[in-house]
């Protein structure tokens, strides 16, 4: 049997497999070089040179100065497999090497042949080329193996210990064997060795990697939250905060709508920021997330007024710091040129935009739709082209969008900046269904029309979403902890329903992956996610 071994980094870096390199990455960009470095440290990893070892041990044939495989994950996908490190861009393996019996989601380790079920991560064979020979190995050694080989049942630590305790009382009774019944370099020697390998490459890995267990399939929202969670998972391990620089002091008007919206005459003093996110696109987003969500978790007594540059506008955030009742503190975007008041309410969010003011400065998701509808009728534009626009302020979130749909920037930054930060501050994973949402918009699936209503499919319109928001990122937490989750919140219900309307072949983690692609946020492949098996 042969193992596939890589040929040295300074060959492989010069190859990309079709589709595998991230988008506007130039071979000779510091990036790339960072990674060839990369590359050199990890060929050099203990990691590595025992996965080397291994690997040679399956197939002592094997050239020695070949270099170690780097990725040996593979899932089979369509008619062939794919790396399940994304940021792989080296060649597909020999197909004669991918075992004839992988099926789909299946995952295999090309340094140890070792084959893994997709949902479950256990491992369901080790894949072997018959040799002639093998069934000199003892009867009762080769049953041993083949029952231990279908993997262990469940990944729990003590089903976990007594299996590898059978696999090493297997491995000693293979060593014994060998010792005193095959004589040295003899085809029984030669048959018990290449068991005992096989015994070797199963210990080393009996279970793929750690990851929480698969919710049954009648709990739909469970399902989809571990893959929002897998996938929020992924971004945010990228994500730096954005920092919220201090600025002067603003005034602004007081009100107090138990009584009236109109301004008492009094001023108060706000606190105000800039709001300075990292990184690039779907980065940079949530990096003003997270920068949103630091910021209202602070104790500020008059609230904060920050501002978040978009394109080549500033769009206005009204914070309102923690307290007893809003232990995460709270926030709402505000219109651009939009007035603004401290309301005196305890029931109301601090700094916003009073009810005197007219319908074009109001942010609400009602607002939004209204003052859509109304730029549409006047400019006869389409929903597609304005969510393939914001689409586009997602990858570029510096760049306007084109002149010509001028009369809708400031409506497109002010939803933008609801969707992509202040409801993903709230709930982070819901900032792939704000991007879910923009596509299914500029393919025409959908329109706002659908997204925006109270009871629309966006999952964050409609009351006590902001609560059920955070709820339902305590329940991924859960999920991931193996522990039960709670009934699932109206938001949730409307996250599955969308990964299940955009999923490929069922796969409730498939359009995650697909954004995370998009963006260049690269890592390890998605868990697969079934909707009903």
């Amino acid at each position: 049997m042969r193992t596939q071994m890589a040929r040295p980094a300074q060959e492989r870096t010069g190859e990309r497999a079709p589709g595998m390199m991230r988008p506007g990455l130039a071979a000779d960009s510091p990036h790339v070089s960072q990674l060839r470095a990369r590359q050199g440290e990890l060929d050099q990893s203990p990691r590595v040179r025992e996965l080397s070892r291994v690997g040679t041990s399956l197939n002592p044939g094997a050239p020695a100065s070949a270099a170690p495989i780097q990725r040996m994950d593979w899932r089979k996908q369509g008619g062939g497999v794919v790396p399940e490190d994304t940021t792989h861009g080296g060649p597909a393996p020999d197909l004669l090497l991918i075992p004839p019996t992988l099926e789909e989601h299946q995952i295999w380790d090309d340094a140890t042949n070792n084959v893994y079920d997709g949902e479950t991560g256990l491992l369901r064979y080790n894949h072997h080329v018959p040799q002639a020979g093998d069934e000199l190995v003892p009867e009762d050694l080769r049953t041993q193996f083949t029952a231990l080989g279908e993997g262990p049942s469940a990944s729990s630590k003590g089903v976990l210990k007594s299996y590898l305790l059978k696999l090493n009382t297997l491995s000693k009774n293979l060593t014994s064997w060998i010792a005193k019944d095959a004589l040295p370099d003899s085809e029984e020697a030669m048959a018990g060795l290449r068991l005992k390998a096989r015994v070797e490459a199963i210990k080393h890995r009996p279970v793929l990697r750690d990851q929480p267990n698969l919710p049954p399939k009648e709990n739909e929202s469970a399902r989809a939250s571990l893959a929002l969670g897998g996938a929020a998972d992924r971004l945010y391990r990228n994500v730096v905060p954005g920092t919220d620089t201090p600025e002067a002091p603003t005034n602004v008007d007081v009100i107090d709508s138990t009584d009236s919206e109109v301004p008492t005459g009094r001023t108060r003093s706000v606190e105000t920021g800039e709001l300075t996110p990292s990184g690039d696109g779907l980065l940079w987003w949530a990096s003003a997330a997270q920068g949103l969500r630091q910021a209202a978790e602070k104790e500020i007594p008059g609230g904060k007024l920050l501002h978040l540059a978009v394109g080549s506008g500033k769009v206005p955030i009204g914070v309102k710091g923690k307290s007893k009742p809003l232990p995460k503190g709270e926030f709402i975007v505000l219109g651009h040129d939009a007035p603004i008041a401290y309301d005196e309410n305890p029931n109301q969010q601090g700094l916003r935009t009073p009810g005197t003011a007219g319908p074009q400065h109001k942010v609400s998701y009602p607002e939004f739709l209204n003052r859509l509808s109304q730029l549409q009728k006047m400019e006869d534009v389409a929903d597609p082209v304005l969510a393939q626009a914001m689409l586009e302020m997602v990858k570029n979130p510096t760049v306007d969008p084109p002149d010509e749909l001028a009369s809708f920037h400031a409506l497109l930054r002010e939803m933008l900046v609801t969707w992509m930060v202040a409801e993903p501050a709230r709930h982070r994973s819901v900032i792939f269904n704000s991007v879910l949402s923009l596509q299914e918009i500029a393919r025409g699936t959908h329109g706002f029309a659908d997204m925006l209503p109270d009871n629309g499919l966006y999952p964050m319109t409609g009351g006590g979403t902001a609560r059920a928001g955070r709820q339902a990122e305590e329940s991924e937490k859960k999920l991931f902890e193996n522990k039960p989750s709670s009934p699932p919140t109206k938001v949730e219900n409307r996250q599955k329903e969308q990964l299940k309307r955009t999923a490929t072949g069922g796969d409730l983690s498939s359009p995650l992956e697909q954004v995370l692609f998009e963006h260049g946020i690269g890592g390890t492949r998605l868990r697969y996610v079934p909707q009903d098996s």
